[in-house]
């Protein structure tokens, strides 16, 4: 059902960036499901950090919540994850480590121009999201709140924590400390880097709970470090050094209040949404602690909270068991 073969491409020519650059971007996206004569079973369902279409598929299917034959899906590729307009596929002069910075902001006003000026859609029965697919779904509900019904964000925040912002910083120096680095100028991959970077990575990732538990038996891992040897160290290789660091900055600079509208109010900002709204995080998430949807919580017209029982950590939202694949589904099933 996920793959690339209907994959299609929405240019943007001369769009502007909220930081007031202009260029010319794609925006390459899937569809699952037919959008009905009405026009409102639209399901958005953004990739997330270093993902694409293709790691979206285990909430689609007709035994769940984004079942095809209900819901027209649009699953757009977030900018700088090397389908849509990144660092590695811009041409010059905006091509490597000179590409702009690209904010959620960006990405969700790109699918709105896709959604409404190419599909003529009015209404969005469901924005959907894990990880930093979950702000784009939280941006959405702050940017065009009249639009979106229900959003379901797990794993994510409205606003990047302060506590988040230095681990990313910490993976960006990780990744930039090889010696081919070059100020991202490189001729080769710097691997060596996106190794150091996988390797911290792995243990904000699956959290402690995790390894404790020794769920990585589950997985045919026969100890931590085999984790590290098999799964994590060659990781990140598929995708361009740049694209990640881009991917890194979006991520930073995620705020929902952020903009000439609610001048940094969060809470403003927050008050603002329109549509029902359901947040999951993971009870063990190290980078999207639940205590901090809690407080979001308390802005929330329409907010539900419901804390993912799983000891995968941040990976509680990408079902990666079937527990987890359950609590998210039927909490989405609810929601819609």
């Amino acid at each position: 059902m996920i793959s690339s073969t209907n994959l299609k491409v929405h240019k943007l020519d001369n769009f502007t960036l909220k930081s007031g650059v202009t260029i010319n971007l794609e925006l390459f996206y899937l569809t699952v499901g037919e959008l009905n004569e009405k026009k409102d079973n639209v399901i958005i369902y953004p990739t997330r950090y270093a993902g694409t279409h293709l790691e979206q598929g285990y909430l689609i299917g007709e035994q769940l919540a984004l079942n095809p034959k209900d819901y027209f899906i649009i699953i757009p590729n977030m900018f700088c994850n090397g389908v849509s307009s990144s660092p590695s596929n811009t041409i010059e002069p905006s091509n490597g480590p000179n590409f702009p910075l690209i904010t959620i902001q960006d990405n969700v006003t790109a699918q709105h121009n896709l959604v409404t000026n190419f599909f003529g859609i009015e209404n969005i029965k469901l924005v959907v999201g894990w990880s930093m697919g979950g702000q784009q779904a939280y941006q959405w509900a702050t940017q065009y709140p009249d639009m979106v019904e229900n959003i379901a964000a797990m794993c994510a925040h409205a606003k990047t924590s302060g506590h988040t912002h230095v681990f990313l910083e910490g993976m960006y120096a990780a990744l930039t400390s090889d010696l081919n680095w070059n100020e991202g100028n490189y001729k080769e991959q710097p691997n060596a880097g996106k190794t150091t970077m996988a390797m911290a990575w792995a243990g904000w990732a699956l959290g402690q709970n995790w390894f404790r538990e020794k769920l990585y038996l589950n997985d045919g891992y026969k100890s931590p470090q085999e984790v590290l040897d098999k799964l994590w160290k060659t990781i990140y290789y598929k995708r361009d050094a740049n694209d990640l660091l881009a991917m890194i900055r979006t991520w930073q600079e995620h705020d929902i209040s952020n903009n000439e509208k609610f001048n940094g109010n969060i809470e403003e900002a927050l008050s603002s949404i329109k549509a029902n709204v359901v947040l999951m995080p993971g009870i063990n998430d190290l980078y999207f602690p639940p205590e901090e949807n809690k407080e979001e919580l308390k802005s929330l017209k329409n907010g539900k909270l419901e804390i993912i029982p799983s000891n995968y950590g941040h990976y509680a939202g990408a079902a990666k068991s079937k527990e987890d694949l359950d609590f998210v589904n039927n909490q989405i099933k609810i929601l819609i």
